[in-house]
């Protein structure tokens, strides 16, 4: 019922289409003349809407062969009434014309087949699938957990090497070029531990190159290592390759990767023909090494494994410079170091030519050190050298920073007498209360005090060549004066 009713709506509202202008008709048509429906009704019959039998007039002779509009399309006339369908729509005709969907449907073969070849034609042409090559089976990196591709592909062309026996004499152009690598660095590593001949290979490859692969991150390794394994002709080789110039072995050794490189050469040398070379060989840069961060090693190396004989050239060195090398951080330790290897002539020397500069020595930040090494020693004339130059200016010194400890250091090592001058030249100040209250002075009164009851019997009785004066007995009271808290304890902390 719905239907029917959709259908009549749409046959009674085509003759206000045209009267409403949305058909195109033309006003040139006779407003009298009547609509023309004919064609509609056919067109609608075809469709198995309506029934009809007449055939459809030609396009444009019921309007007079204007054909304004769609075409094939007839439109109607105008007229007084209402036109309406002069077939109208019935269910019964539709359901004639128009097959249910419940109706079953038949298979027809040659329809399906031609669906086939349809799709066959429209479809893509299939990709013709190849197979994967097999896999095949790569060797496992020995002593090696999750390493990468070409790490494990090294090892692996190493393992396969090694189990055919192949030598290393091919690669000898190319040795010191896969030295450089991180992982040819690791194999010729390894290869290094498979006897005599694979030594001398690598030896003969490397060997040319050995002052560029010292410096190099990865050469360095293999540098080393080598030098732990070769004979003594080989040996002498390289020191005679490295020691040419006199100035390559002294760059390397100030190279953070040569340092170690050059250490090594030094740890493992025998005689004293290859001792001289290098000795000689890093004399004329001795001063910068001393001061360099990574040089200061290799002369601290030297004095370590060779003897005092050997380190003349070095300990001739630190006392002609001791100034300059004593001011230094890195300095100040090679100086303490040379003092603690040195022996006889050149210990005294070298102590000597430390406390000739002592006073500049022990105001500096690094120098002071170097000074209570030297005191420490008790060595006679060095502390009595000292104690000259430090005479009347110990309240100078007890008021800065670093030389404060020097002075404290005074009061505990030095003779008996060079003690009474110090606290005599400390108490004789008329501003006593201000060195109680300093930040650094306070320490060295402290210091004092605890020396003081031997002091006081000293200048009373007159020992130690110390003639009792009106001026030494009111110093002498004075201690009396001094607050108790500062015999005690320290006044103040030092920054």
């Amino acid at each position: 019922m719905k239907v029917d009713r959709e259908m009549e709506i749409l046959l009674n509202e085509i003759p206000l289409l045209h009267h409403g202008g949305l058909l195109g008709g033309s006003e040139a048509a006779g407003a009298d003349d009547d609509a023309d429906l004919s064609f509609l009704i056919h067109e609608l019959a075809a469709m198995g809407v309506v029934d009809g039998d007449d055939e459809p007039p030609a396009p444009g002779a019921a309007n007079g062969g204007f054909g304004f509009g769609f075409s094939g399309m007839i439109y109607p006339k105008k007229g007084g009434e209402n036109l309406v369908a002069l077939h109208p729509f019935s269910m019964a005709s539709h359901c004639a014309h128009m097959p249910s969907l419940f109706d079953p449907v038949t298979f027809d073969a040659a329809a399906a087949a031609a669906i086939d070849d349809w799709d066959i034609r429209c479809s893509p042409p299939p990709s013709v699938s190849v197979p994967p090559p097999p896999a095949t089976p790569r060797a496992r990196c020995k002593n090696v957990r999750r390493t990468s591709p070409k790490k494990c592909g090294a090892a692996a062309a190493a393992a396969n090497n090694k189990s055919h026996g192949e030598s290393l004499a091919g690669l000898r152009g190319v040795m010191s070029h896969i030295a450089r690598d991180q992982h040819g660095c690791r194999l010729l590593q390894q290869r290094l531990d498979d006897g005599k001949r694979e030594v001398d290979h690598i030896f003969a490859g490397v060997s040319r190159h050995a002052a560029q692969l010292m410096v190099d991150p990865f050469g360095n390794y293999l540098m080393q290592k080598l030098l732990a394994v070769c004979d003594a002709g080989q040996r002498m080789a390289l020191v005679l390759t490295l020691t040419a110039d006199a100035f390559v072995l002294v760059r390397i050794s100030l190279n953070v990767h040569g340092t170690r490189a050059v250490q090594k050469l030094i740890e493992s040398l025998r005689t004293r023909e290859e001792i001289s070379l290098v000795i000689d060989a890093l004399r004329p840069g001795f001063l910068e090494l001393i001061k360099d961060p990574n040089g200061n090693h290799v002369v601290q190396k030297c004095l370590q494994s060779f003897e005092a004989d050997d380190n003349k050239a070095i300990f001739d060195a630190a006392a002609l410079h001791c100034l300059d090398i004593g001011m230094q951080c890195h300095g100040c330790c090679v100086l303490q170091r040379c003092i603690a290897r040195s022996r006889g002539e050149h210990r005294d020397k070298l102590v000597a030519a430390i406390a000739c500069n002592g006073f500049k020595l022990a105001q500096d930040a690094y120098g002071n050190y170097v000074v209570q090494y030297v005191i420490d020693l008790k060595i006679p004339n060095a502390n009595s050298s000292l104690a000259q130059q430090f005479e009347g200016k110990y309240i100078h010194l007890s008021m800065q920073k670093f030389s404060s400890n020097v002075v404290e250091r005074c009061l505990k090592v030095f003779k008996e007498v060079d003690k009474a001058k110090i606290i005599i030249e400390i108490l004789d100040t008329p501003h006593l209360e201000q060195l109680l209250q300093h930040p650094y002075a306070n320490y060295v009164i402290y210091s004092a005090l605890q020396n003081s009851k031997f002091i006081i019997n000293s200048i009373a009785t007159g020992d130690g060549n110390e003639k009792m004066t009106p001026n030494k007995t009111e110093i002498v009271l004075q201690l009396g004066v001094i607050p108790f808290w500062a015999r005690t304890k320290r006044t103040t902390r030092r920054a």
